[in-house]
């Protein structure tokens, strides 16, 4: 009898993406549920998950699905000459010898549009992860710390044995950062970086500017310092500053500012990361612009006037027309709906 076998090609992108999910933080319920008739299906399938998993270590809760998923041996005839006899084929073999070795991954989840690429070359580990505009993301990395994705951010992670190394390429990001004396974690934003050991902190890099935020520990904060004016790179100097917990400073080539803040309003600025926006007593202007990052609608303020309106509340991420009706009822701030993605704000007409 002869057997269809599934396209190698596809089984091992599945198989990948099965894995890039698992090392994101585990499955829910039903996913486990999936992953296991997954697995089930074929010994195809089963062998390509295991080939893929032996590359990975610390998979939470993988090898008790992949023996409870295991088929059974396939009794099937394959015809002579088929370029599967079994799994290991000679082709197979170097397949597997290859992966051992250097994996490549790159996967598109379009239900949550969550994209992750991951590289291992023998003991080091690359990764991207990015959020789309309104989304966020946790990601549990290599040495068990954890990265929180504000909306619309990109981050590459670099590890080896020597260094843990992040560069933020854009948006909003909170790192909680696992001890390791012999391999400090550097986050790179801009022409900074943010060299810490063991704590918590926020970047946010807008444009040229970076915000650091300590939350817990402390930083060590490095800019490249352009004390030339143009002349020369050459005169390119690195200004340093040590940030700690309850310290936020504002910076693009030099440190800029440095202030102190008090907890309440650390907690307003990490409020993003339990899904609230918290405003007390900032501009219109300024609210927009905060709102602005996690819709794709663009608001446009008529009225120069209102736009220096203090606003004060909390939203929800993600409910707009909340938050536009609070403008309305409780600041007067008419709201004109110009078309799908394109809101007008002005002053209410006086009565």
């Amino acid at each position: 009898m002869l057997v269809e076998f599934p396209d190698s090609k596809t089984v091992e992108a599945e198989a990948a993406a099965w894995i890039a999910r698992l090392d994101r933080g585990g499955l829910s319920d039903e996913e486990c549920t999936a992953v296991r008739e997954w697995i089930s299906r074929s010994p195809e399938h089963y062998a390509s998950i295991s080939r893929l998993a032996d590359v990975w270590s610390d998979l939470d809760g993988l090898a008790e699905i992949l023996d409870e998923a295991k088929p059974p041996a396939p009794v099937q005839e394959v015809r002579r000459g088929s370029h599967l006899t079994g799994w290991l084929t000679p082709a197979r073999a170097a397949l597997f010898a290859a992966i051992t070795t250097a994996v490549v991954i790159g996967v598109f989840f379009s239900n949550t549009h969550h994209y992750q690429t991951v590289t291992i070359h023998g003991s080091s580990w690359q990764a991207s992860y990015l959020t789309a505009i309104g989304e966020q993301q946790t990601v549990t990395l290599r040495d068990g710390s954890l990265v929180q994705l504000n909306t619309d951010t990109i981050i590459d992670v670099d590890f080896d044995e020597r260094r843990r190394k992040v560069r933020l390429v854009k948006g909003e990001a909170l790192f909680e950062i696992v001890h390791d004396q012999s391999r400090p974690f550097q986050v790179y934003a801009g022409t900074n970086v943010i060299r810490a050991v063991g704590t918590a902190f926020v970047v946010k890099l807008t444009g040229d500017e970076i915000e650091v935020t300590i939350k817990e520990g402390r930083v060590e904060l490095k800019s490249l310092k352009d004390e030339t004016q143009g002349r020369s790179n050459k005169e390119l100097t690195i200004a340093s500053a040590l940030i700690d917990a309850g310290q936020t400073v504002r910076l693009t080539r030099e440190i800029q500012t440095l202030q102190e803040i008090v907890a309440e309003e650390i907690d307003r600025k990490l409020a993003w990361t339990e899904g609230l926006i918290i405003f007390s007593g900032e501009p219109l202007n300024d609210v927009v612009e905060e709102i602005s990052r996690y819709t794709p609608i663009r608001f446009v303020i008529t009225d120069p006037e209102i736009g220096r309106l203090r606003i004060g509340g909390r939203f929800k991420i993600g409910e707009t027309d909340a938050m536009l009706e609070v403008l309305k009822t409780a600041f007067g701030v008419s709201i004109e709906q110009v078309g799908s993605d394109l809101v007008h704000l002005g002053a209410a007409p006086r009565e």
